[in-house]
């Protein structure tokens, strides 16, 4: 696996983002969840989620931006952003671009029928079946055994695996969290979520000795 491809499923949720049950509310007011990004201690960046659902559909606009600096310099930039929409828990249109150091990737996705029409950069494919991306926000997404890179258009297997629960910081308070690890063929990733606030955080080994959080900013 690529560096970008292994980066960009840290990175996303994205990325990048819904799945069954989305966590918006009913009426149609949005929802943002926004998280720091770190490796280890040192801040790189944010990453936020903007849900909307009313009824069987809902619209997600997730957006990253990132930056590892290298003394002076800039030695890693990373932006992306994806507007989803989703009906009963499949993907029925995506709309993401990104720019991964230099790298843009450009997909665009239709639903049609059974199946979802996608073009990443120009080539075009279809995926059948009830497609969803890695929607690290909905606990649901956690059910399934393939998910979308909305990046690089691929299908990824994954395996997931409950941990129990621990005591997890959250704001000014610690909280009861459900712990699992998802694993692809390249990284494991570690989600935490507590039954009243959802998603609060994520941690991956980037493979450079160096590890990547994904830390909650509480509400106010």
């Amino acid at each position: 696996m690529t560096k970008r491809r292994r980066g960009f499923l840290i990175a996303t949720a994205a990325a990048w983002l819904i799945g069954i049950a989305p966590a918006g509310s009913s009426t149609g007011e949005p929802e943002t969840l926004r998280f720091k990004v770190f490796l280890d201690e040192d801040p790189i960046g944010e990453h936020s989620f903007d849900i909307r659902s009313l009824g069987d559909t809902a619209q997600v606009l997730s957006r990253a931006s990132f930056e590892i600096d290298f003394w002076i310099f800039t030695a890693y930039r990373y932006r992306h952003q994806s507007q989803e929409t989703w009906r009963n828990g499949c993907l029925e249109k995506i709309i993401a671009s990104t720019d991964d150091n230099g790298k843009d990737y450009r997909v665009r996705g239709e639903g049609l029928g059974e199946a979802l029409a996608l073009t990443v950069n120009g080539e075009s494919r279809r995926l059948s079946g009830c497609v969803m991306t890695f929607a690290y926000w909905d606990r649901d997404f956690l059910r399934q055994d393939r998910l979308l890179n909305p990046q690089t258009g691929e299908l990824i297997p994954v395996e997931v695996m409950a941990q129990g629960t621990e005591a997890v910081s959250f704001g000014a308070e610690e909280v009861t969290a459900t712990r699992y690890k998802l694993s692809t063929d390249a990284l494991d990733l570690i989600l935490w979520y507590s039954d009243e606030y959802g998603w609060i955080g994520l941690e991956s080994d980037t493979g450079k000795g160096k590890t990547l959080r994904y830390q909650r900013i509480a509400p106010t």
